[in-house]
């Protein structure tokens, strides 16, 4: 079934692309371009989560092919800016790369999960990742693409909201996964319950879009977990 291996690449992309890169390594490869290192490592990064994924020896070369056009995407990507058309463009064309193979490999190959491992297994690691730094970049994005306010970065690197607004998300995915719509209603409204003084409306309106993109996020994940359980 093709979509098993596809949602397999797709969970190796994710842990490739997001939980093994760091924001250091991203700003050196636009900065750089084929000249930085990361660029070359994380292909190879790729490749062999690729090839682990499909737990077989002989996908070595869909793996290839996937890190190959993984190289030339991100160095696509590199001399672009940093906005959510270039992001949301680059995760879309990722994705239909990943999609071709795997269409392809199952056509001539049959492919199923090892080790007993359960579709919604797969999807429901798939939406925690999403919720958890896809989303968060995403947000961000997108609140500056639309010019909403956004408070100052604290100097130490530590963004309490992007932690807030990641268990928030995973908590929204759970209740969603568990057809608890009614704690999701209470999250929300306790959410609703912190107000700013006349003098914060810029912080209110950007905990507000963040949120409503967080809960649209999280309740899209939430229901491809439930579509392939």
């Amino acid at each position: 079934m093709w979509v098993e291996l596809f949602l397999s690449l797709v969970l190796a992309h994710l842990v490739a692309d997001f939980v093994s890169q760091t924001d250091k390594s991203c700003k050196d490869k636009r900065e750089r371009h084929w000249k930085s290192p990361h660029l070359y490592v994380h292909a190879l990064i790729v490749f062999g989560l690729s090839w682990l994924a499909s737990c077989d020896a002989g996908f070595w070369w869909c793996a290839l092919i996937i890190g190959v056009a993984h190289f030339g995407i991100d160095m696509w990507k590199s001399n672009r800016a940093d906005k959510i058309v270039w992001f949301t463009l680059d995760q879309i064309i990722h994705l239909l790369v990943v999609a071709g193979v795997a269409y392809s490999w199952t056509l001539c190959h049959d492919w199923s999960l090892p080790l007993g491992i359960e579709l919604w297994h797969v999807a429901a690691a798939v939406a925690l990742i999403v919720c958890w730094k896809p989303a968060n970049i995403f947000i961000k994005l997108m609140l500056k693409h639309y010019s909403v306010n956004m408070p100052a970065e604290k100097e130490n690197g530590f963004n309490a909201g992007a932690l807030i607004g990641t268990i928030e998300r995973w908590l929204i995915l759970l209740f969603v996964c568990l057809g608890r719509y009614d704690a999701l209603g209470l999250l929300i409204a306790a959410k609703s319950i912190i107000r700013f003084s006349e003098k914060d409306n810029a912080k209110t309106e950007y905990v507000l879009a963040g949120t409503l993109l967080s809960i649209f996020i999280a309740v899209l994940a939430g229901m491809m977990v439930i579509g392939v359980k």
